[in-house]
């Protein structure tokens, strides 16, 4: 959790998997959980065959056993990893006794691990910068330059009344590997909760959703570049979406920013979250072949009792395919064996 402008800043979603080793590391090491407060449920999710429920609230971790027998010395699929979901729920319920920042610093070290999604939220719980209404008014009159490249919005009410039982705002698919999400907090705890007594009245929250490769650079930010999590959550916000005071200019870019959201942005700069991605080597496109379709070249060299024609012509053909991608890698491949 952290704080700024009064608003507190926290991780509403984690979920990760880590190849390469135990389910009692992952429970009792990383999680700094015991295997004894996890139970088992019927099934499974996600492709993966067995899992479990941590019994003081939601978090799961999935796997697949070798074997039928679930406890601590159960032996797992390690080439599918071991997957761990904490929902929203369950980051409150973790962060009781634990902290997720710390395990996020634990995961980092890992040799092998991969982040899948990473929420982080901020509440504004007098609505004095982060107010839905204004957000919502701007969006409809578009009083905001975006990256994203399209906003929704979801509205739920009350059959015999009308009256909005949730509002929310999406920027940016919710598809993809990074998204917006804004609401009135009030309203869905109302909806979710006997209690409603002690649910501010003018509650909204805003969170962004990153995914895979998004997840992994917030992760990046937080523990290596130590920023702290309401840095990265403004950081992110500065790059892809301003809300203006209009003009008469008909270039949305020349427009002054919202004052509220310059408050709300103030002293920090933009985050880049896209990750350049390696150019693949031949090594790389060999452990392909061996990973996804060895299985399949296999069965039909025995089919046909070793018989490589076939195999001969789908070589033949795919020279003919090749991109410049495919060249540099060669180029790159025969230089290193010329080179040694």
């Amino acid at each position: 959790m952290a704080l700024y402008q009064g608003l507190e800043v926290i991780i509403d979603w984690l979920e990760f998997t880590v190849m390469d080793t135990t389910l009692k590391d992952v429970i009792d090491r990383i999680l700094n959980l015991s295997f004894s407060e996890f139970s088992p449920l019927e099934k499974g999710r996600f492709g993966y065959q067995d899992q479990l429920k941590w019994k003081n609230g939601h978090v799961y971790v999935m796997f697949t056993a070798i074997g039928n027998e679930i406890d601590e010395d159960i032996r797992v699929k390690k080439e599918i990893g071991i997957h761990v979901m904490i929902t929203g729920q369950g980051c409150k319920q973790y962060s009781l006794n634990n902290s997720l920042e710390t395990l996020l610093r634990l995961l980092t070290e890992q040799d092998k691990v991969n982040f899948s999604r990473v929420d982080l939220a901020i509440d504004d719980y007098q609505s004095k910068i982060i107010n839905y209404d204004k957000i919502h008014k701007s969006a409809i009159k578009g009083h905001f330059t975006s990256r994203w490249s399209k906003w929704d919005e979801v509205n739920s009410r009350q059959s015999s009344t009308g009256e909005f039982l949730g509002r929310t705002m999406y920027f940016g698919s919710q598809n993809s590997d990074l998204f917006c999400r804004i609401y009135d907090k009030s309203l869905e705890r109302k909806a979710n909760s006997d209690e409603i007594e002690n649910i501010p009245n003018k509650w909204t929250r805003l969170e962004l959703v990153y995914r895979k490769d998004r997840a992994k650079k917030l992760v990046e930010y937080v523990i290596k570049d130590e920023k702290a999590l309401g840095h990265v959550l403004r950081g992110t916000l500065r790059r892809y979406l301003r809300f203006l005071i209009p003009s008469t200019d008909r270039n949305k870019s020349r427009w002054a920013t919202a004052k509220w959201w310059d408050t709300l942005l103030a002293n920090v700069e933009e985050l880049q979250l896209t990750i350049k991605k390696e150019k693949k080597s031949i090594e790389d496109m060999a452990a392909w072949v061996d990973k996804q379709i060895s299985p399949t070249i296999a069965a039909i060299m025995k089919a046909q009792e070793g018989d490589m024609g076939w195999l001969r012509k789908i070589i033949v053909k795919g020279s003919s395919r090749l991109t410049q991608k495919h060249l540099d890698a060669i180029s790159t491949y025969q230089g290193s064996l010329n080179y040694d």
